[in-house]
């Protein structure tokens, strides 16, 4: 009776321990309802468990095999979090779009001087511009360290005014060897910057011209540039690095142009 005693015991023991041991939570059904609600169903939590979903209750684990069902708020990122307390997982919900993440505020546009309160000058908001703002890379490039930016050193090469399709066509040409360049470009690599990517170059507390007082640029003319930016099937934006103006103006006019393209 002991012996059958003792191996009684051993085999409670045993069950005990295999009905307290649950199985790792197991996704059954995770996808994207209308409204941009999320249905999740699931086994294998604790039994009996509160389930939460991105820290939030969202349902109790059943006392059978630990399934579970609700709908949850959709991340934005289209992956949440499920937690039983014991266990968390990250979910992926399927067909669902993540939605993009807020865009950072531009830069500060380098006013520094306000003539009325609250003003560019006075609040100088935007984020703050690197220190240094560019690197020359020793290369025939400099590197805009605000956007990433590669830009050609020499801004007046080819040395003249030039129309505007003629701009985007010595632009698409540009190669290692002209321009002073040696950082192996090819054609194709450069193009005409466009409207925005021009104008992040101006300083507004500049004048003649309008650029950081940092740039290690050469050549740059206190001029109209071209953008690739069309404003219409006759005109284009451009840039003026006089005075910072942004105006457009027709193609048919010779300016100024300088090249881009994209880092490291």
């Amino acid at each position: 009776m002991q012996k059958i005693h003792g191996g009684m015991i051993m085999v409670a023991a045993m069950a005990i321990l295999v009905s307290s041991a649950q199985a790792a939570i197991t996704i059954r059904v995770a996808e994207e309802m209308q409204g941009s609600r999320a249905f999740i169903k699931g086994t294998g939590a604790a039994r009996g468990a509160p389930i939460t979903w991105d820290g939030v209750l969202v349902a109790t684990a059943n006392d059978g095999n630990g399934g579970f069902s609700f709908f949850g708020n959709l991340p934005d990122d289209c992956t949440g979090e499920l937690s039983d307390g014991n266990e968390t997982v990250s979910v992926a919900v399927g067909d669902c779009v993540a939605v993009a993440g807020l865009a950072e505020p531009p830069p500060k546009t380098g006013q520094t001087v306000s003539i009325a309160p609250r003003d560019d000058g006075a609040l100088q908001k935007g984020v703050p511009w690197p220190i240094p703002r560019f690197r020359d890379r020793g290369n025939g490039t400099v590197r805009d360290n605000l956007t990433g930016l590669i830009w050609l050193k020499d801004a007046n090469c080819p040395h003249d005014f030039v129309g505007w399709s003629a701009a985007l066509v010595a632009a698409s040409n540009l190669a290692s060897g002209a321009c002073g360049l040696t950082d192996g470009s090819k054609p194709g690599d450069w193009r005409l910057p466009n409207r925005n990517e021009l104008a992040s170059l101006l300083d507004l507390n500049k004048r003649n011209p309008a650029l950081p007082a940092d740039h290690p640029f050469i050549n740059f003319q206190t001029n109209n540039y071209w953008t690739s930016t069309a404003n219409s099937s006759g005109s284009a934006w451009r840039v003026n690095f006089l005075d910072a103006s942004v105006t457009d103006g027709t193609i048919a006019n010779f300016w100024f142009a300088i090249f881009v393209r994209d880092g490291p």
